[in-house]
């Protein structure tokens, strides 16, 4: 399952999926319950969740640490099903399950299982429309701790198996969840623990003698009664005392040494003999800081020694390529191989050659796996169907380890076997082909694994695909954008080490070599994760590399590509000359147009055109008014080709693009460009609509509100009226909760539309323009957003100083409009918002002029004269000033000094 697995056609949550997962796993029947039993970990688990019960607000955080296959797992799940947790925490546990194959993605999914636990069905939906926020875990930890702190202390948390390596995986969901829920966290490293503040530690070492008996004999299909010792004397003399020494009480080890025994109808013999000469191996000891431990190991060995050697073993060691909860099909893939080859040994060629398997045979296999205690089956409880295998974590490195060098092999194996049906151009002169991967349908594994595979598997190529604008539009459509981002932190690691290799990249040709920095580039620029700064630097180290690697000469339609994606950095780069970037980038879309055409390759002309267009919106020489109708000019021409029927979603986004640039035009009639915003927004609309880009229509509706807001023809009232509603739209999808920055700005443009409304009571909707003003300034805070913040409070002072409807106003207004305009002054200066400055001063000078504070009036309307030209629309306002000065220069003298100011 994706992020929110959403349907494509109605966007439905399929919250059904959390009702059933992000729940504890199911307890074995060998389970021994441990709370009540003081040498056990769920008693001390129990006795810190007491201790820490009676302060609010202050839950505990509980680390469990013990090496792989220490019982850590069955450990927290025992903890969750006793009595006094579920009577303690009725609202239940939350389970997430971390492990090496997890993700950002991994994080996503369960932040949404988090939130629909807290918060509902509801805020899940509405938080699964914002995943494109990078600060998505900030976003939704904002829903989870506005719950309050009683319903927030009902539940207990248990995050599993926190790698040290994943850390930061656990940070983020640690900061998501309220400091009044408990939370159990187990890991395999004390310093996962000491990393959390004020993290109790419960150490897992062995099972008690006893317990570790009765898992002894559960597994291996003794009947326990309670009091009852499992064993009799002579057993104990002959054997169960040798195996705990062996095993060093150790559940895994236990585990699989009971199920070796039951497999043998009670047979211990061969089994524990076989377990003690593993000891006595002198090369038994040689183990390197990945290996499990030694009881463990020495059991595994063991249990591999006593399954069928070649297919069985070959198929168990395969196992090691797939992450711990395996579906049946996805097995099937993996052995499919080893069956057919095993089958065409037996002269069974039918079966290879059609490639068809029967389910038997992957049932053989699970059953003699199962039985040597290397798997556990995963049967759904509903239907009593097997539906896959669980591999244990140490298993499963176990298992990898056996494949050495022929896990790559394996690995790549399962990217064929998904993609056989595929059509995929052969490998061209310089080494590269495009591996479509998002041509094969999804079956909930393929999408969140096939970049790990390809990882694995060293190939390059599926590497260089996965950076694809057709795979994370995908990726990001059928999961998450963090899904994608996740995907890309695999690219960055995977392709850094290889290219890095001398001995891996040796034989590739140049432009292979390029392709690999310029993939790195564009991972890089699409990146979410660490510095913004860093990853655009490090986008443009590798667009120089690859350019420098192709030659215009060599692959010019390549050169063409990255010229391009080098302008997009430089655009978006934070650090250097913004002036000189943007002239950069400029000439890159210039280069790339020399080879990308019209006629040659309209849609990749189209783009740069439109990229080209954002870098003349944005450029900083020149005359802004012709920078502009360049940039219009641009967007046109890339609609020409990037039309609604042969691109809509490009379509849309040049619509989007235009949009903007009509509205900050300079040149042209001002009222016919409001009217082209307005009816750019408009068709763009066509295509964003809620149910399918629920926040980008959420902006759109914001930005058409805008327009509306400015418009100069038509009924002036009832454009008010729809700017209102697109405010009171986008709101509906932009909470404070999700998009608090959002939010803020469209209260405060909501409130200047309120504050000027034709319609309905007009002190009913001055207070309402207030409200939404407040409202604003609850996020919009000087500290956090100060020009944001300046914004607001210029507003709030217009509305004072017009609430009489252009009368004369009260002191109270005076002074209100005032200490707004000067609160707004305090951050709009000549120097940081020169335009901004110059028109909140004229509107202060106005409310002084109407307050008859004359010298102060004077020395606002000198300090505009002072600015004049500089202010861009002071040919509009000249005379104004002029005029206001002169008005309160003759009161002064006429009363020989200020009066009627305090």
């Amino acid at each position: 399952m994706g992020l929110s697995r959403q349907s494509s056609e109605d966007g439905v949550l399929c919250h059904q999926a959390y009702e059933v997962r992000w729940r504890p796993p199911p307890l074995d029947e060998a389970y021994v319950p441990g709370v009540d039993n003081p040498e056990r970990a769920e008693h001390a688990i129990i006795a810190a969740l007491r201790a820490n019960r009676d302060h609010a607000g202050t839950a505990a955080r509980i680390g469990v640490c013990a090496v792989g296959g220490s019982g850590k797992t069955t450990a927290c799940a025992g903890v969750a099903a006793c009595e006094w947790v579920r009577a303690r925490f009725p609202k239940g546990t939350a389970w997430v399950q971390l492990d090496a194959s997890s993700t950002l993605q991994s994080v996503a999914e369960a932040v949404m299982a988090l939130v629909y636990r807290f918060c509902g069905v509801s805020a899940a939906k509405q938080l699964a429309a914002l995943t494109a926020d990078e600060d998505f875990v900030v976003v939704a930890a904002s829903y989870v701790h506005s719950v309050p702190v009683s319903d927030a202390a009902d539940w207990l948390v248990i995050i599993d198996d926190a790698l040290y390596e994943k850390r930061e995986l656990l940070r983020q969901l640690l900061a998501l969840i309220p400091s009044a829920t408990p939370v159990l966290f187990s890991t395999r490293s004390d310093a996962v623990v000491l990393s959390v503040p004020g993290a109790t530690l419960v150490s897992i070492d062995a099972l008690p003698a006893d317990d570790a008996r009765q898992v002894l004999a559960k597994t291996a299909g003794k009947a326990v009664a309670t009091r009852v010792p499992p064993f009799s004397a002579a057993q104990e003399e002959d054997w169960v005392r040798r195996v705990l020494a062996k095993t060093e009480c150790h559940a895994l080890s236990l585990a699989i040494v009971g199920s070796m025994i039951g497999e043998h109808g009670g047979a211990w013999r061969p089994v524990v003999e076989a377990l003690e000469q593993r000891w006595m191996d002198p090369d038994f000891g040689c183990m390197d800081s990945t290996s499990p431990r030694s009881s463990v190991r020495a059991a595994l060995d063991v249990s591999l020694g006593l399954i069928p050697d070649g297919v069985c073993r070959d198929a168990f060691a395969a196992v090691g390529v797939l992450p711990a909860h395996v579906h049946l099909p996805v097995l099937a893939r993996l052995w499919r191989f080893i069956l057919s080859t095993a089958a065409a040994a037996d002269g069974r060629l039918a079966a290879r050659s059609s490639g068809a398997m029967r389910s038997s045979d992957i049932h053989k296999l699970i059953d003699t796996l199962v039985r040597a205690g290397l798997l556990r089956r995963d049967v759904n409880k509903t239907s009593g169907e097997l539906v896959g295998v669980i591999v244990h974590p140490v298993i499963g490195q176990y298992a990898l380890s056996l494949l050495g060098d022929a896990a790559g092999e394996t690995h790549q194996r399962m990217v064929d076997d998904y993609m056989n049906g595929v059509v995929v151009d052969d490998l061209d002169t310089h080494g590269w082909r495009r591996l479509p991967f998002w041509e094969v349908p999804d079956d909930s594994y393929w999408y969140d694994h096939v970049v790990r595979h390809a990882a694995a598997a060293r190939n390059v190529c599926g590497l260089l695909s996965v950076m694809d604008p057709a795979w994370q539009a995908l990726r990001e459509r059928v999961s998450s954008p963090l899904a994608f981002q996740a995907d890309v932190e695999v690219v960055i690691a995977a392709l850094t080490e290889m290219s890095d290799d001398t001995a891996s990249n040796a034989a590739w040709s140049p432009v292979l070599v390029g392709r690999v920095h310029a993939a790195l580039a564009l991972a890089y620029y699409a990146r979410i994760a660490s510095c913004r700064r860093d990853n655009m630097e490090a986008a443009i180290g590798h667009w120089k590399e690859a350019l420098a690697l192709v030659t215009r000469l060599r692959v010019p339609e390549l050169w063409a590509e990255w010229q391009s994606g080098f302008g997009r950095a430089l655009v978006e780069r934070v650090v250097g000359d913004k002036a000189a970037n943007l002239e950069a980038a400029i000439a890159c879309y210039n280069r790339s147009l020399e080879v990308r055409t019209r006629a040659a390759a309209p849609m990749p002309w189209a783009e740069t055109q439109r990229f080209l267009g954002v870098a003349y919106r944005n450029r900083v020489n020149g005359d802004k008014a012709t920078n502009m109708e360049v940039a219009i000019a641009c967007y046109r021409q890339s609609l020409e080709v990037r039309t609604r029927t042969a691109a809509p979603l490009e379509w849309a986004e040049t619509q989007n693009s235009l949009a903007v640039a009509y509205r900050l035009r300079i040149g042209g009639d001002e009222s016919a460009n409001v009217e082209a915003a307005i009816a750019c927004y408009c068709r763009l609309l066509e295509v964003r609509t809620r149910e399918t880009a629920p926040v980008r229509w959420a902006r759109t509706r914001y930005n058409l509100g805008i327009a509306y807001y400015n418009r100069l023809i038509g009924d002036k009232a009832a454009s008010i009226e729809a700017a209102i509603a697109c405010y009171e739209d986008a709101l509906t999808v932009c909470t404070r909760e999700a998009a608090p920055l959002m939010w803020a700005a469209t209260q405060n443009h909501l409130g200047k539309a309120l504050r000027d409304r034709v319609f309905g009571d007009p002190v009913a909707n001055v207070a309402a323009a207030f409200a939404c003003f407040n409202r604003a300034l609850a996020v919009r805070t000087r500290t956090a957003v100060p020009l944001n913040w300046a914004e607001t409070q210029h507003n709030m002072g217009v509305t004072h100083f017009g609430r009489l409807g252009g009368g004369t106003m009260g002191v109270a207004d005076v002074d209100a409009a005032v200490a707004c305009y000067r609160q707004a002054l305090e951050v709009r200066t000549p120097e940081t918002a020169p335009q901004d400055w110059a028109v909140t001063t004229f509107f202060l000078l106005l409310a002084l002029l109407d307050g008859k504070r004359w010298s102060a009036a004077v020395e606002s309307g000198v300090a505009l004269e002072r600015f004049g030209a500089r202010w861009a629309a002071w040919s509009a306002h000249q005379v104004a000033v002029a005029r206001a000065l002169a008005d309160a220069r003759r009161a002064l003298v006429q009363q020989g000094g200020e009066s009627s100011e305090g």
